[in-house]
């Protein structure tokens, strides 16, 4: 097996294993709502990317410290996404149970030659919210993918939404 496949393969093993970390257990009142999609560089140089797919916002970086860089890049920091869960899937907030989530993260990533990214991946622990997303918990995780037009990035994750009308808002708009 290449060195480059081996990094893939053991990217991807630590993202399976961050998804493994992100399960909760449920109380009578909390929502568990899985979200998908995609994340679009807008600025990476200050850390501002779009969220599309069922969360639909921004998502900063507020912190970033570099962990290791050999044999896997590693890093870790904190995170802000600012927007909805889109249950109407129709692209804005308009309606839709709004706020902002804060995450801590955990980045790993292979490099070839060249500095050239073979695969990374990221697990994001929720640890706090505002509005539809106040007290809500759980994780994303994130996997980038490169592409010939730059890297793909895809996110999967749980947010258990708790009580009351968050509750609610997400068993409207998730099922």
């Amino acid at each position: 097996m290449a060195a480059n496949q081996r990094m893939r393969t053991l990217v991807t093993a630590l993202l399976g294993l961050a998804l493994c970390c992100a399960l909760t257990a449920a109380s009578a009142q909390a929502k568990n709502v899985s979200v998908s999609g995609k994340q679009v560089v807008v600025d990476e140089e200050n850390g501002i990317f779009e969220m599309q797919g069922d969360l639909v916002g921004s998502w900063t970086i507020t912190s970033f410290k570099e962990l290791a860089t050999s044999p896997l890049y590693q890093a870790k920091g904190a995170e802000r996404f600012r927007g909805c869960l889109d249950r109407g899937h129709d692209g804005n907030c308009s309606g839709d149970p709004s706020g902002t989530l804060r995450m801590k993260f955990r980045y790993w990533a292979a490099f070839g030659e060249g500095d050239a990214l073979l695969a990374g991946a990221c697990w994001h622990p929720i640890i706090g919210g505002t509005g539809a997303f106040r007290r809500a918990r759980g994780a994303f995780q994130m996997l980038d993918v490169p592409t010939p037009g730059g890297v793909e990035t895809t996110y999967v994750g749980r947010i258990r939404m708790r009580g009351g009308a968050a509750a609610s808002a997400a068993r409207t708009s998730c099922g």
